[in-house]
């Protein structure tokens, strides 16, 4: 595949130049699987295998996205019923006039939060860049969109979230992340089980991923990595984090992965051995932006693109997402390919930009 050999000379050149330490890429579909790695797990360090961990950041969402559809396959929960019954915190919330608006100009929700609105990033809470109150209150509340775990308690994140006024009404504006947060509290207290259970029972096991969870093996994660004048530098990570479990295990961040996990996953989605049903699937895979939410995604959804359950829809049909901390994972349900990339480089760098750029040629 000279598309796969040619992304991999460009990470070889980047890694060269000292923009990233290594860098881990694979391709599967009906061929089978192909992966190439190189340099090292992190300047000077061991060097990069297929068996190394990378952390997954934003493409923990899509995960996240499975994880809910296979419980609403098994009767758990409905897309469209309103989760106050799990989540009484959220039950009757009120809504600012405008986002940047005082805390106390409020109207009630005209429709209660579903399941849905958590997937499609349309709760009413999320990314907040509008200057004010309400992005103070969520930065000083600790529950403002980020790439770690909450540092709190599900019940306590939920709480602090709840005790505040939501940005846009549900259903209307598209905001990012938080949407992902709050779905691993509901999927735990609708089953009784923890979110690191729930996924090993209904998405990785069953998938054969391995190497995928909170906590990572020392020995084998690439640790996240970020730019500095005429190098790379290790990121300052939050006590703990990939090393015990979090305090609240998020569906939006903090899983670590491998490439060829990524693959199995990606692959479940367009043709792969699956765990959801092909009526699932098929609506994981419909993108529902309309155009307000369209104009509130911009910045993160592509402008020809959509967004489905938890994953971006491509205007070619491929789907998947990527991750501030350096991967980028979709697939074409026409051809049944996937591909994972993951340089361990924050996308504050060109290098992972460039990295990022190339990893389109794979679906040529």
């Amino acid at each position: 595949m000279n598309a796969l050999e040619d992304l991999t000379r460009t990470l070889d050149r980047l890694q060269g130049a000292g923009e990233l330490a290594g860098w881990a890429v694979g391709v599967a579909d009906a061929d089978g699987a192909r992966l190439r790695v190189g340099g090292a797990r992190s300047p000077g360090g061991a060097p990069m295998t297929r068996d190394t961990q990378v952390a997954l950041s934003s493409c923990t969402k899509p995960i996240g996205g499975v994880l809910a559809l296979r419980l609403v396959e098994l009767g758990v929960l409905t897309l469209d019923d309103p989760v106050a019954a799990w989540l009484p915190e959220l039950a009757d919330p009120r809504v600012l006039v405008d986002p940047s608006a005082d805390l106390s100009a409020t109207v009630p929700a005209e429709r209660p939060i579903t399941l849905r609105h958590l997937l499609t990033m349309t709760p009413g809470f999320g990314w907040v860049s509008e200057p004010g109150p309400l992005a103070d209150a969520l930065a000083r509340e600790q529950v403002a969109p980020g790439p770690w775990c909450p540092p709190m308690s599900p019940d306590d994140f939920v709480r602090r979230l709840g005790s505040l006024p939501l940005a846009d009404q549900p259903g209307t504006a598209w905001r990012y992340h938080t949407g992902s947060d709050v779905l691993g509290v509901l999927l735990a207290r609708a089953t009784g089980s923890s979110v690191p259970e729930l996924l090993a029972e209904h998405v990785l096991r069953p998938l054969g991923m391995t190497g995928t969870g909170y906590t990572a093996d020392p020995g084998r994660l690439a640790p996240p990595l970020a730019p500095e004048e005429g190098g790379i530098k290790p990121v300052e990570l939050p006590a703990g984090t990939y090393v015990e479990p979090p305090a609240c295990a998020s569906l939006a961040t903090g899983l670590v992965s491998t490439v060829p996990d990524q693959l199995a996953f990606l692959h479940s989605l367009v043709g792969g051995p699956t765990v959801l049903s092909p009526a699932s699937l098929a609506a994981l895979r419909t993108g529902s932006l309309t155009d307000e939410q369209r104009r509130t995604a911009a910045g993160f959804v592509e402008p020809d693109s959509d967004w489905g359950l938890a994953v971006e829809v491509r205007s070619t049909g491929v789907i998947g997402w990527a991750g501030g901390l350096g991967t980028i994972g979709y697939a074409d349900p026409a051809t049944g390919r996937a591909a994972f990339l993951a340089t361990a480089v924050t996308v504050e760098s060109p290098a992972t930009i460039t990295a990022f750029d190339g990893f389109w040629s794979l679906f040529g």
